[in-house]
């Protein structure tokens, strides 16, 4: 969230030098080789790095509200699609402070409707074909009876979450919302929960193409030229 690129900076720096202490914890060697020269080309071409946040909009846009946005984004689109149905408006909350980087967002994700891209081997597809074209209008919570019944599950999943009692009503229909929805969490432990798969993706099965291995020969002597060159 640091606007200063100076200050950024200096804690790049930091954060790298924090992270080569603790490379001994990897036993794998190829990770400590990587991980490692990846540290040091950080640490010494911090501006290189687009760390920190640069200003106030960009700050908005890192932040629990915008990251979150993008999941509800998806998740709209993937209800409408099982439930075959055309979204035909989207509203949220006013905010001041973050409305307009929603808008932004929500137009992104509009303008890349219909579009699939693969994103590399053994990762999944990102799939925009069904993201709304209703861009997101803006209303005060007490003007919106949707808006109004989101606090209401939103108290009520928190009191189930911290083991609180609940209404026989309101347990059912907490029960109601769970069996159609989903969560995703926006934390270490979620992102490690999304991604551990990768860890585990099977070796190539024969050899790489030629062409294929040529290129990893230039990107490893490129790696190693720009390691030597801090």
């Amino acid at each position: 969230m640091e606007t200063n690129p100076a200050r950024a900076a200096e804690a790049l720096q930091r954060l790298c030098a924090t992270l080569q202490g603790r490379i001994c914890r990897l036993t794998d060697a190829r990770s400590r080789e990587l991980i490692s020269g990846a540290l040091t080309w950080a640490a010494a071409n911090p501006f290189e790095i687009s760390y920190g946040a640069g200003n106030k909009d960009s700050a908005r846009q890192i932040s629990p509200n915008l990251v979150g946005f993008q999941q509800v984004l998806q998740s709209v689109a993937t209800q409408a699609q099982k439930q075959s149905r055309q979204v035909r408006q989207i509203v949220v909350d006013r905010q001041t402070q973050f409305n307009r980087a929603q808008g932004e967002l929500a137009d992104i994700y509009r303008r890349l409707r219909g579009r699939k891209h693969p994103m590399g081997p053994g990762m999944p597809e990102m799939d925009m074909t069904n993201m709304p074209e209703a861009p997101p209008v803006f209303r005060p919570g007490d003007e919106s009876a949707g808006l109004e019944l989101i606090d209401v599950v939103l108290w009520v999943a928190k009191r189930w979450q911290e083991g609180k009692p609940l209404s026989p009503e309101l347990g059912k229909m907490c029960n109601a919302f769970a069996k159609r929805g989903g969560i995703d969490e926006v934390s270490l432990s979620g992102l490690e929960r999304r991604w551990s798969f990768l860890s585990s993706l099977p070796d190539p099965d024969g050899p790489l193409p030629d062409d294929l291995t040529k290129q990893i020969a230039r990107w490893e002597d490129e790696r190693i030229q720009a390691v030597i060159s801090c």
